[in-house]
Formats: C-alpha cells, structure tokens, sequence
C-alpha cells in the first residue's frame, strides 16, 4: 500500500529529560530503572499470555470432552427410553392376559358354585 504524501505526522509530546535519564541515554549500555520495570512488566505480560493460552486449550478440550460425554447420555436416555416403551407394551399384555385369567377363573368359580 503507497504511503500517501498529504499526511502531516504529529510528533507525541514527550517528557522533559532529567539529568539522569540524559545520563543514561549517552550511556546505553546500562539500562535504567525504567526499564527494567518495562521489561519486568512485559515478562510478566508475556508470562500471563501464555497461561491465558492454555487456560483456553484447556477450556476447549473440556468443551469438547463435554460434548462427547453429552452425546453419549444422549444415546443412552434414548436407548432407555427405547426399553421402557417396549417394556410398557411387555406389561400391557401380560396385564391383559391376567384380565383374562381372573375373568376365567370367576367364570369357572360361578359354574362351580
């Protein structure tokens, strides 16, 4: 993408330089207490990056696990659910059947009797 020449950069204020950061610019080796408190807070940032990245992965593979444990009770409440229809059917004729027999028992009592 072409810069365009018609932007006019508006230079960031900055702060007035003490002595001592003067001091410490023209002595670049040495990094001030300024930095390290920068680079001490970027470790930390950069450390709790990464847990915030496995915390995710975590997190998304618990999603997942969820998921195929959810899938599974799904199967088994409809598998038993399948088994107690067929059951109630089972009983419902063994109900029926006993209807009968009680009615054929009373009927056989009566002629008995």
């Amino acid at each position: 993408m072409p810069l365009s020449e018609t932007a006019t950069i508006i230079a960031f204020p900055g702060r007035a330089a003490t002595p001592a950061a003067t001091a410490r610019v023209a002595d670049k080796g040495t990094p001030g207490p300024e930095e390290a408190r920068l680079a001490r807070a970027l470790a930390n940032l950069n450390e709790a990056v990464t847990a915030q990245r496995a915390a995710m992965a975590a997190w998304k593979s618990s999603l997942g696990d969820l998921r195929n444990v959810t899938r599974r009770l799904n199967t088994s409440l409809r598998s038993y659910g399948d088994s107690l229809s067929r059951l109630d059917a089972r009983v419902a004729t063994l109900r029926g059947e006993a209807a009968k027999l009680e009615l054929w028992a009373d009927e056989a009592m009566t002629r008995q009797g």
